[in-house]
């Protein structure tokens, strides 16, 4: 659900601009321990729509706020609806050269799974990191040999790097990082996507109607097979922060 009309038919599943689980609730509680200063400046790193860096921004967080994500679609869109924050279009191995600058938060939701050049990520966020930054990754766990059982849906891996522990410690810490805290977030990762499940079944008629029964049956596998790996304990959710070194 990449593209910008995947994430323009998560957007109207989940009632404002996330790609991520837990929406708002998932927001308060990764940056439950990163305190509300508006002088700090924060990177959303896969920022899609840009619904997550304007809570922040909105919520007292930060006054600097920037977004970026590989989608052009997605980067225009959030340009148009969130003027305040600064948006660009690049793959994350491409900061470093886009934005001439370094951030004291940087943060992924359900992003860095996503990337196929982790350990590359990582460093590269490193170049653009504040001396003091805090990074934040909140994303799919694998919980027990998920490469087993991969979710696949129309022949493309849904879930092709969930965390592993303590690889992730060990990336990070090569890549400039040292790994400070983990929280586990696997029966809210249960709820939230059973929750999300039901909406896309009680908006049956408006996904259709906006993408067509294709776009409703691949929502439908890719969410339901994601929820009944959750359920059989294979995925889960955790909540990394780590500080720059």
């Amino acid at each position: 659900m990449s593209s910008f009309d995947g994430k323009r038919l998560l957007a109207l599943v989940r009632g404002g601009d996330y790609a991520h689980a837990g929406e708002e609730e998932a927001i308060e509680l990764a940056f439950r321990e990163v305190p509300k200063r508006p002088a700090q400046s924060i990177l959303d790193v896969g920022c899609g729509r840009g619904g997550t860096i304007a809570y922040l921004h909105r919520n007292g967080w930060c006054q600097d706020a920037a977004g970026i994500d590989r989608d052009r679609d997605s980067i225009e869109y959030a340009r148009a609806h969130y003027p305040a924050i600064h948006f660009e279009a690049c793959d994350v191995l491409e900061v470093p050269n886009v934005l001439a600058r370094r951030f004291d938060v940087i943060y992924m939701l359900n992003a860095f799974y996503a990337f196929d050049a982790q350990r590359e990520a990582l460093a590269a966020l490193r170049q653009v990191a504040a001396d003091t930054a805090r990074l934040i990754i909140f994303d799919y766990l694998d919980r027990d040999n998920l490469a087993a059982d991969p979710l696949v849906v129309n022949g493309s891996n849904i879930v092709p790097h969930p965390i592993e522990m303590p690889q992730i410690s060990r990336d990070l810490l090569a890549n400039g990082w040292k790994l400070e805290s983990f929280l586990a977030v696997n029966g809210q990762y249960r709820r939230w996507y059973a929750e999300l499940v039901a909406r896309i079944e009680r908006k049956r008629g408006e996904i259709i109607a906006s993408g067509g029964d294709d776009a409703f049956d691949y929502m439908m596998s890719v969410y339901g097979g994601m929820l009944a790996r959750i359920e059989r304990g294979l995925l889960g959710g955790i909540i990394l922060t780590a500080t720059a070194v």
